[in-house]
């Protein structure tokens, strides 16, 4: 992974590094083979201890090259180990977005798009298959970095091949630390449900997520994942729409009241809820099954939208615009009789990369004492910074949910969605802010909505929504 943006200009250039590496390289050689010789007098000890300190060095500065531009032992395709990695410069009046124009190019001769479209994202920063991108974003820059230990364990005996040339207890300097996820059992629940958006095909959405893999994503990085099925929904062409300033309303209470049960057993049976969208509408049901158990908590809301409309103010009667305010008492009296609400703590709301709202939610933020980051404020201040006091700002009793809405991606990386919004959150900004979430382990519940199979791309977006659902629950790179 890439570091502090600092190092962008240190080690910008990787013929200058690799000749350094090298001269501390020989001078440490010459050095040890000088004292291996016979060299006992005080000069030979201070010449020993003098090549030690190189050694030192040397070691320091190969853990620190993720902090300039990758670690030396990645590799992007497995045809050589050619591939050049390049920093390349924001440029202007080219029609990208601020966060499009941070970015690694990655150069191979021949690697197309189409292969690397097969990579994961761990092959792309270090050593494993996933990242579809020829540009790998930079992450934002951390506002500070703390001195930690690595130590190898038993089960790494050979560090270099963890790409670390690192010995036992050995002072290294990381951004943030690495996140060991402990053990969880995890209950996925579907929710087949479009009655609350504009655009039909999020009721496949669950099927494309498990089709993607992501049982098998969950237990590979040790969690236990029961599955249990969908949630029973309506169909929209045998339902009558009913009042148009809250289509389809009686039926998405149905849906939610059954996910909500659903999902309060899951917690008093110590599961994670994991619930798998289905159109935002099916938070609803979430919230209300996690307040049942816990009382009131916290949300970190990730979204394009704000979803703060009422029947009153919505102007397209979509039920999916209007969950937050809903969940939070403030969507009226068609949300008051038994629905389970308000399930949200007022004070305890966050939203993140927000950059479409209605005249009706921008009043209703002012009102409100929740913290937002607009994507403008996302480019101004880092994803980390907005992640990191989104969740001290809602952490507390209770729950914290984290309602994911597969919009807040920008559509270049998640095409499948059903309402997007250019200039949303890149690859790696997704994934550090569910990276986050996993270090902090303050989240007791996600949910994965909108992916719409439809409007996908082979399955990028499902593909994507497991991965992110991965990271949230601590996979790491390293």
């Amino acid at each position: 992974m890439l570091g502090n943006g600092e190092g962008r200009n240190r080690t910008g250039d990787p013929t200058v590094f690799s000749r350094v590496l090298y001269q501390l390289s020989y001078l440490a050689e010459a050095g040890a083979s000088l004292a291996a010789n016979g060299c006992r007098s005080r000069r030979g000890e201070a010449l020993h201890e003098h090549v030690y300190e190189l050694l030192l060095q040397q070691h320091g500065i190969r853990a620190r090259v993720g902090h300039g531009l990758v670690q030396g032992r990645v590799r992007v395709a497995g045809e050589s180990d050619d591939t050049h990695v390049r920093m390349v410069a924001p440029q202007a009046g080219d029609g990208a977005h601020a966060v499009q124009q941070r970015h690694v190019q990655v150069d191979h001769d021949r690697v197309g798009p189409e292969l690397l479209r097969e990579l994961d994202r761990r092959e792309a920063v270090c050593g494993a298959p996933d990242d579809g991108q020829l540009r790998l974003p930079l992450n934002q820059r951390p506002q500070r970095f703390h001195e930690r230990k690595v130590v190898v364990g038993e089960e790494d005996a050979d560090p270099a091949a963890a790409g670390v040339g690192l010995a036992h207890g050995w002072e290294v300097s990381l951004g943030a630390k690495a996140v060991q996820p402990p053990r969880h059992k995890i209950a996925v629940i579907g929710a087949a449900l479009d009655l609350g958006a504009g655009r039909r095909g999020v009721d496949m959405g669950p099927s494309a997520i498990r089709y993607a893999g992501l049982d098998a994503r969950l237990t590979d990085i040790g969690h236990v994942c029961v599955d249990r099925g969908n949630v029973e929904t309506a169909v929209a062409e045998a339902t009558t729409p009913g009042d148009e300033r809250a289509r389809f309303l009686p039926q998405i209470k149905d849906t939610c009241l059954r996910t909500a049960g659903i999902v309060a057993e899951a917690v008093r049976d110590a599961f994670v809820p994991l619930i798998l969208g289905g159109d935002h509408s099916v938070a609803l049901g979430t919230l209300s099954g996690l307040a049942e158990v816990h009382g009131p908590g916290g949300v970190l809301w990730l979204d394009a939208h704000g979803d703060l409309n009422s029947p009153e103010t919505s102007p397209s009667g979509n039920v999916h615009g209007m969950v937050l305010a809903a969940a939070l008492g403030l969507a009226g009296p068609a949300f008051e009789d038994g629905w389970g609400l308000p399930a949200l703590d007022r004070t305890r709301v966050a939203l993140v990369g927000v950059r479409s709202l209605d005249e009706g939610e921008r009043e209703l933020l002012r009102e409100l004492d929740a913290k937002v980051y607009t994507m403008s404020d996302v480019d101004r201040l880092g994803v980390e910074r907005a992640i990191r006091e989104s969740l001290s700002h809602i952490a507390g009793p209770g729950f914290l949910h984290v309602s994911l809405d597969m919009d807040v991606v920008d559509p270049e990386v998640a095409p499948g969605v059903g309402t997007p919004v250019r200039g949303g959150l890149n690859y790696r900004e997704a994934h550090l802010a569910l990276e986050l979430v996993a270090e902090s382990g303050l989240a007791s519940s996600l949910d994965v909505v909108e992916v719409n199979p439809i409007l996908d791309r082979e399955n990028q977006t499902g593909r994507l929504a497991v991965e992110l659902a991965a990271s949230a629950f601590g996979a790491r790179i390293l």
